[in-house]
Order: C-alpha cells, then sequence, then structure tokens
C-alpha cells in the first residue's frame, strides 16, 4: 500500500488586510491547491501552451476562480454570493486581486502574516532569568611543538 495523493486545499483568508480584514467577519475561501507542473505555469516560470494569448494575471485569476470550493461572500443584501467563475468575477475587482494574491503566496509556501494575538510578547526578551556573563580567563598557550 502506497501514499494516496489528494489534492490539497488551502485556506485563502483576509484576516488582517488593510481593507477586507480588520473586522470579525472577514472573507475566507477554501481552495485547491495545484500540482508543481500547474502552479510553475501558473506563476510564468514555463512556457504557456501554445495558443494560449491569455496574459499571466489573467491567467491567474481564471485559475482561482476554478479552483474556489467554498468561500464565505455574501452581496449587499446578504445572500450568498455563488462559488463560481463567474460569481468570482461579478466580484469587486479589489476583493477579487486581493483573493487571488493570498492564495498564490499560501500555493509558494508563505505564511501567514496576520497579526500577533494580544497575548504574545510581541518580541520582549524572555522572563525567564538571564544567563551570567562573565568575562573568561586567557587560554594557556600550548605546550606541545608542531611537528
Amino acid at each position: 500500500m502506497g501514499y494516496r495523493k489528494t489534492v490539497r486545499r488551502v485556506e485563502v483568508s483576509l484576516k488582517g488586510h488593510a481593507e477586507y480584514g480588520q473586522d470579525d467577519d472577514y472573507p475566507i475561501a477554501s481552495v485547491r491547491g495545484k500540482s508543481l507542473d500547474e502552479y510553475l505555469r501558473l506563476m510564468g516560470y514555463t512556457d504557456a501552451a501554445e495558443g494560449d494569448e491569455r496574459t499571466g494575471i489573467v491567467r491567474q485569476l481564471e485559475e482561482f476562480a476554478d479552483s474556489v470550493v467554498s468561500w464565505n461572500l455574501e452581496a449587499e443584501d446578504g445572500t450568498p454570493l455563488p462559488c463560481t467563475r463567474e460569481g468570482f468575477f461579478g466580484i469587486d475587482n479589489d476583493l477579487a486581486l486581493a483573493l487571488a494574491t493570498k492564495w498564490l503566496d499560501v500555493l509558494g509556501g508563505k505564511v501567514d502574516d496576520a497579526p500577533l494575538e494580544s497575548s504574545s510578547p510581541s518580541g520582549e526578551p524572555s522572563q525567564v532569568a538571564s544567563i551570567p556573563m562573565e568575562t573568561l580567563s586567557d587560554l594557556p598557550l600550548p605546550t606541545s611543538v608542531p611537528a
């Protein structure tokens, strides 16, 4: 029995985003990951398929739209937006770009850059007692003669 390959899913969260993630309610989407080949093509590291006239950003947005599995986006009247390609291309362009950019960051291995929790010491020194430091005595000169 071997390892069964599955398509990973990544969470795209705009928590902490300057425009969309300041409230307790922020956009979240569950999106399919990509194989290495798909990722390299998506990022433009390999040649585009013959006859593909789309620019890199258009290709990336379309791939994101086709990869979204679920999201919490709603219309202004509170009705859920359909989690489809048409639904994605129907949302505000800034929100669409923020979600797709975050997805590309996660695919590329970037870790979450959300603000630290309020309980975090924010990089302050540890409360553990510091290690005493004292000047070491000079080492004695070697007594052996090199050959």
